[in-house]
């Protein structure tokens, strides 16, 4: 092995033992305030920055400000200037937070030439040569953004920046832990203020499995790093291992994302919210099964599209429908091959996946219920057993969309699902 490539699995190991030690001092953690203090204690000394500061996201009638919640190496003299700032203002984390994407600055005069505002605010205050802003989100949520000062020139390699955007991953998750056990809080309290109310205090056991998913994605997080390394590794060997590792992963990360949508939709009636725009089914179709092609490329897939397949729908949603439907076909085929077919001829808009295979006679009654094969000790081929959530969530977000999801009868070894849509809310 080359003393190249032994350096750079030293540093990779360097900087699991730090992101090992970030999220123990961030399990401690219990507030979000308390949470950015520890990302700022500890990325601060692991990343040797000049100055880091932590916002969150202020929202308000008046205009979206960011508030500034830690800092480190920021002079008493110019806090003035980085709190309050405008979410329209051009700072490197106001920018990052409006636009949902890391910002990475890696000279001064790029920091000069495109962050003028920003420069003339804080002038010699504290060393920076180089800047990283990063957004933060909860439940998908933009709430706020890290920001990092170096004092000299940083060209911040594709390593660098993947352990910058895990370490805010991590705070990611910690701050949604922390959101998930005020919910768990605010709910046992209420069912201690009214014995009406006492259902609310067994929604904590939901909201707990969703703790614990958001803590499993901590190491997660750190296992699908080092396997995209691993895959992209110039021998082969490797490169399988970390195809493999990186399809596990990604399967666990499937698994987690269920368990959280599950714990929500239990934790409270209507938690799905929809976002509704102009968008076409077809369109969304394509985008989902070209993903699946990417990873399944030996497995036949056909979409057949007719009609006009506009309306007004959340298309997120609707591409989680049509990723749960098309990935439970794949698992459960008796013969490889999924058709994906699509109707807008009609005044509602018609999704159709089938499959070659058969539903067990057990399991039809309760086809759509949460955790239907594990109580009936069925498990899915393929991607090595699902949690039986995945029709539940897609009926409960075709039901907020005012449409239907139904197993069509059929004969012989074929299983269909039909999803129907209507254009709009009304």
């Amino acid at each position: 092995m080359g003393s190249n490539r032994l350096a750079e699995l030293e540093l990779e190991a360097r900087r699991e033992a730090a992101l090992q030690a970030v999220t123990a001092a961030l399990s401690a953690a219990v507030t979000r305030e308390q949470i950015l203090e520890a990302i700022l204690d500890d990325g601060s000394r692991v990343l040797r920055c000049s100055a880091a500061v932590a916002y969150l996201l202020s929202r308000s009638e008046a205009g979206d400000t960011l508030t500034l919640v830690a800092r480190r190496g920021i002079p008493d003299e110019v806090v003035s200037v980085l709190d309050g700032v405008p979410l329209s203002s051009n700072y490197p984390v106001a920018r990052s937070i409006r636009e949902g994407l890391p910002v990475w600055v890696s000279t001064q005069e790029t920091l000069a030439h495109d962050f003028p505002e920003f420069e003339r605010a804080v002038g010699g205050a504290f060393a920076r040569q180089a800047i990283v802003a990063l957004p933060l989100r909860v439940g998908g949520e933009l709430v706020g953004g890290l920001g990092l000062a170096f004092p000299e020139t940083h060209a911040f390699d594709r390593g660098e920046r993947a352990f910058m955007t895990t370490l805010a991953e991590r705070c990611e998750a910690a701050m949604e832990r922390a959101r998930l056990y005020e919910e768990s809080q605010r709910a046992r309290a209420a069912a201690e203020a009214s014995r009406a109310e006492t259902e609310a205090l067994l929604r904590s056991h939901e909201i707990v499995a969703g703790i614990l998913a958001h803590d499993l994605k901590n190491p997660l997080a750190a296992v699908l790093m080092n396997a995209r390394l691993l895959r992209d590794f110039d021998a082969e060997r490797p490169r399988t291992v970390g195809r493999r590792i990186l399809a596990s992963g990604e399967r666990m990360s499937r698994m987690i994302d269920q368990i959280l949508d599950w714990t929500r939709l239990r934790a409270g009636p209507g938690w799905i919210i929809l976002e509704r725009a102009p968008c076409d089914l077809g369109a969304i179709a394509d985008e989902v099964v070209s993903e699946l092609r990417a990873r399944k490329g030996d497995v036949p897939l056909v979409v057949e599209a007719h009609g006009d397949l506009s309306g007004s729908w959340d298309a997120d949603r609707l591409a989680q429908v049509v990723s749960n439907l098309v990935g439970n076909a794949l698992d459960h085929a008796s013969r490889p091959g999924v058709s994906v077919s699509i109707d807008g001829r009609g005044a509602e808009v018609r999704l159709l996946v089938a499959n070659e295979g058969r539903i067990d006679d057990q399991i039809l009654p309760v086809i759509f219920e949460p955790f239907h094969g594990r109580a009936f000790g069925v498990r899915a081929k393929g991607r090595g057993g699902g949690l039986g959530l995945g029709l539940y969530i897609t009926r409960q977000i075709v039901l907020a969309h005012g449409g239907r999801v139904e197993l069509e009868p059929g004969s012989g070894d074929r299983v269909a699902f039909a999803v129907t849509l209507p254009r709009s809310a009304g």
